[in-house]
């Protein structure tokens, strides 16, 4: 995609609970541009996101809590190479965009393997050592 993402989507290894669910997703400026309610799906929360209308690195910090009731805090980010246009912007104003669809794809990509091996840190740090 040329455009920044609409939603970010957080993929964790075990299914979370919806109760407790907080995300924000801060622009480079320090702006929330998280809009609308999570939505949880098993192991799987998605977060709308307004207009990015910013270049550069946003910061996600999540906290969900888990199946067995246990907080799990996520820190992680993305960067955005290519601005989207304010909301309020008339049509036919927006810049043309290069085409350049694999950056946002490998964004995510990234963002997700984080999520996963922060999760997998925070499991194997919270099991007790066998006897």
């Amino acid at each position: 995609m040329a455009a920044p993402p609409e939603k970010v989507v957080l993929t964790f290894n075990e299914p979370v609970g919806s109760s407790g669910l907080q995300i924000q997703v801060k622009s480079p400026a320090g702006v929330n541009v998280a809009t609308g309610e999570p939505q949880v799906l098993d192991g799987t929360v998605t977060q709308p996101v307004g207009a990015m209308i910013e270049t550069g690195r946003y910061q996600v910090d999540a906290r969900v809590v888990s199946a067995d009731g246990h907080p799990i805090t996520v820190s992680t980010g993305f960067t955005v190479t290519h601005a989207g246009h304010p909301p309020d912007s008339p049509p036919g104003t927006q810049p043309v965009q290069p085409s350049n669809n694999n950056t946002v794809t490998i964004v995510a990509m990234c963002l997700v393997m984080l999520v996963v091996v922060a999760l997998a840190v925070v499991i194997v740090r919270r099991r007790p050592a066998r006897p």
